[in-house]
């Protein structure tokens, strides 16, 4: 019987040259790249839909681009309003849903304010619900006649999935890989192969 003893030399993703970082970065987005937001991302898209009376469908997206498909659930009626007619809908039936009351702490007491709202996340409490609600705090912001319930709704959408494209696309940089590499406290061989 004989016993074999092998010594590898293992390297932090920095210590690493410029081409086995690459390598690395490479193997990781083939086999272990994994998006970790697209639970929170649906629920922020399927609250909106439910909240504003709208269909999204065959929708997707990834690093690359995304498509939608939407419609209305409302009657056309409302589709249609625009200027101050659809600033007074959204106030009347959707206050609700694009504000909540601020929340004001002394000390370990807290307290909602019945006077003050905040824009912060209002649907689930994740971020990305900013971003979905960006086109109508614009427009509440600065109504214009030509912009309608419909139209709004599409660039909720188009906000949203660029938005989560966006960020998609961020979590596959070579920075972002850096970053979990360090955070996790991988080691690689010196061409850059993960050290299992």
């Amino acid at each position: 019987m004989r016993t074999e003893t092998r010594t590898y030399t293992l390297y932090r993703i920095t210590e690493l040259s410029e081409e086995a970082k690459e390598k690395a970065h490479g193997e990781w987005l083939y086999n272990r790249y994994f998006y970790g937001w697209t639970y929170e991302n649906r629920q922020t898209l399927d609250a909106f839909c439910e909240h504003f009376g709208i269909v999204c469908r065959n929708w997707r997206y990834d690093a690359c681009n995304y498509s939608y498909d939407y419609r209305s659930g409302q009657e056309d009626c409302i589709d249609s309003l625009s200027g101050w007619r659809l600033v007074a809908y959204l106030m009347n039936n959707h206050w609700n849903d694009l504000y909540t009351r601020k929340y004001f702490w002394n000390g370990r007491k807290g307290r909602e304010s019945r006077i003050f709202v905040d824009t912060c996340c209002p649907l689930t409490g994740y971020c990305i619900d900013n971003d979905i609600l960006d086109p109508i705090y614009r427009f509440l912001k600065s109504p214009t006649g030509n912009v309608t319930f419909d139209n709004l709704m599409n660039k909720c959408l188009d906000s949203f999935f660029r938005a989560c494209w966006d960020d998609m696309e961020s979590t596959q940089t070579l920075e972002y890989f850096t970053e979990e590499s360090n955070a996790n406290g991988w080691e690689y061989l010196s061409d850059g192969k993960l050290f299992n």
